[in-house]
């Protein structure tokens, strides 16, 4: 008799502990947040339930979830179903240990968009048990963004610098170009040309050449000078100097070199 009641006694004890499943003593939703984890290539909305005497607990329940990015492109909507499983302690340096939902979304099921910003909406609920208003969060430089596409002229290209009499002091002939999209943080755009020095001599310091960004509309976006110092007739060179900020995620751009003209 005495082992059957302390097994009701702590039966009993993790009932008023706060962390059975039952929605239908939930009171509040609170704490809730978005974010990226890097390490499982999903992302995470975390909240949180309680009684209405503010104590943690768990509870099956429904959430449906929209993410719209700064652009106001619907990136993601579904609905996930949540249980006693999902729920578990999590520390911040901000509010210290609580008892969350962590809800997770696969990186793959959220749509490439034009900003990595956005807002992550969600209503929390469950049918004839409970029913919680539409609530929102940020989501801060972790959505997925779209690739930019870049095209270059013919390859290759010999392009004349002029000296100060207007004739020709050297000759470069660009070979190749490739570029990179950084996604992280603040997109960049960063471009390398490939070529060598045709002809001319290292006396001059740096052989100065021109390049013009296009955006698919034919607008101007960018423009400026790529140096291209002490080279001599028959020197190959590999130049990397131009790195473009303010590109917009998904269009298509036109990259083109000049020669250089004061």
């Amino acid at each position: 008799m005495k082992r059957i009641f302390l097994m009701w006694g702590l039966v009993f004890a993790l009932l008023l502990s706060g962390c059975g499943s039952s929605s239908s003593r939930v009171e509040t939703l609170k704490s809730w947040s978005f974010q990226y984890n890097e390490g499982t290539n999903d992302y995470s909305i975390f909240f949180g339930l309680a009684d209405k005497n503010d104590k943690p607990l768990s509870a099956d329940v429904d959430i449906d979830i929209r993410i719209v990015n700064d652009e106001g492109e619907a990136v993601y909507t579904g609905t996930k179903s949540v249980s006693s499983d999902d729920y578990s302690y999590y520390t911040s340096q901000a509010a210290g240990e609580q008892y969350l939902a962590n809800v997770r979304i696969p990186a793959a099921e959220i749509a490439a968009g034009k900003s990595a910003n956005g807002k992550v909406y969600f209503t929390v609920y469950k049918e004839n048990a409970v029913q919680f208003d539409e609530v929102n969060c940020d989501a801060l430089y972790c959505l997925p963004i779209e690739d930019v596409q870049v095209t270059f002229d013919p390859f290759p290209l010999d392009l004349k610098v002029r000296d100060y009499m207007g004739g020709t002091a050297s000759v470069i002939q660009i070979q190749g170009a490739d570029y990179k999209f950084d996604k992280d943080y603040l997109p960049q755009l960063s471009i390398t040309i490939t070529g060598e020095k045709t002809s001319g001599n290292s006396n001059s310091g740096y052989d100065m050449i021109s390049y013009k960004l296009y955006d698919s509309a034919g607008y101007m976006v960018d423009s400026g000078n790529i140096y291209l110092s002490s080279l001599s007739a028959g020197d190959r060179f590999k130049d990397d100097s131009v790195v473009i900020y303010d590109v917009i995620p998904g269009e298509s751009y036109t990259f083109q070199l000049l020669e250089y003209s004061q």
